[in-house]
């Protein structure tokens, strides 16, 4: 019954929060930018929301590999779209489809839980490795163009968060690399001071047990089969780079706008940003307000950043 009562809530707010957004930018306006953008940029961002399901699935099979998973590429696919479903209603666009991966693989495989986990968990950290990669290469190029907007007042707070974001991520990613090539098992040790609170309880030492196992695989194959991890870490570092260019790909083909790398590098780091802690299902209304403050500092019309949000969100929901 909660349950109910929460999605028809949802169902209700996030229209009505896209409809006061759209409303504020102006219908007219926004719907002119769309006639203008045409069916070519929906098609190219299109294309590049395939691929970047397409990559995530090759690097699945890629992690796969070393375990002597086999997997058809068609199973990894769906169960890749599946995850990317599930995530557009968690509040993070990057955590929540992972255990639906899982259990995706393991009723079309019959395959181990914890040895097909291992796999997503390899990937989800690659994953987080290469985002923080570009994320870092889009900051340093978008406070390098905008310096003069970004780094003083009244933005100058913008600037300093988005410096120290980076900076925090940077760590986080040193952290998880050092991680990763001294077999720490940080995940079995969490559980394990959790157990400390309940000690005759069966579930967790049954969880503690597999995810010691799973954390042990993801060691040993990133380990062993380097060649495996870069083949996967490359794909990964693709879909980001392929979320990159959606921008450019819409404008380019709509209005023949081009963009340059600051301001595409400003349009990752403030979409990624919202989608990490995002407040509503695909960030309906938080993302908006942030790519339109992202338009406005570059001097972009908003009713074109209200065109590029209705075309991205359709091209998500056709894809998945």
């Amino acid at each position: 019954m909660k349950r109910t009562i929460r999605l028809a809530v949802l169902a209700v707010a996030l229209p009505a929060a896209l409809a006061a957004i759209v409303g504020s930018v102006g219908w007219e306006a926004t719907w002119a930018a769309l006639r203008n953008a045409g069916p070519t940029a929906f098609l190219a961002v299109g294309a590049l929301t395939g691929l970047v399901l397409l990559l995530q699935a090759a690097a699945w099979r890629a992690l796969n590999r070393p375990v002597r998973h086999r997997i058809r590429f068609r199973t990894l696919l769906e169960g890749v779209t599946t995850g990317m479903a599930v995530n557009i209603l968690t509040p993070s666009s990057y955590l929540g489809g992972e255990p639906v991966k899982v259990i995706f693989a393991r009723r079309r495989t019959g395959l181990p839980y914890p040895q097909l986990a291992g796999t997503v968990l390899l990937g989800k950290f690659l994953e987080g490795l290469s985002f923080v990669l570009l994320f870092a290469i889009c900051a340093a190029a978008a406070v390098v163009g905008f310096r003069r907007t970004l780094l003083s007042p009244p933005n100058l707070a913008l600037g300093v968060t988005l410096l120290g974001l980076t900076a925090v991520l940077l760590l986080l990613a040193a952290a998880l690399w050092t991680s990763l090539s001294r077999r720490w098992c940080p995940l079995t040790r969490i559980l394990r001071w959790i157990r400390l609170l309940r000690p005759r309880s069966r579930r967790l030492v049954r969880l503690c047990r597999r995810t010691r196992e799973m954390e042990r695989q993801v060691s040993r194959v990133f380990g062993q089969a380097p060649a495996a991890g870069r083949e996967a870490f490359g794909c990964l570092l693709l879909t980001h780079v392929a979320m990159f260019l959606k921008p450019a790909a819409f404008f380019l083909a709509g209005s023949r706008l081009g963009l340059s790398l600051p301001e595409l590098g400003l349009l990752f780091v403030v979409s990624q940003a919202f989608l990490a802690f995002q407040l509503t299902p695909s960030g309906v209304g938080t993302l908006d307000g942030g790519l339109l403050g992202a338009f406005a500092l570059m001097g972009l019309p908003s009713a074109d950043a209200m065109a590029y949000l209705r075309k991205r969100g359709l091209v998500s929901s056709e894809m998945i």
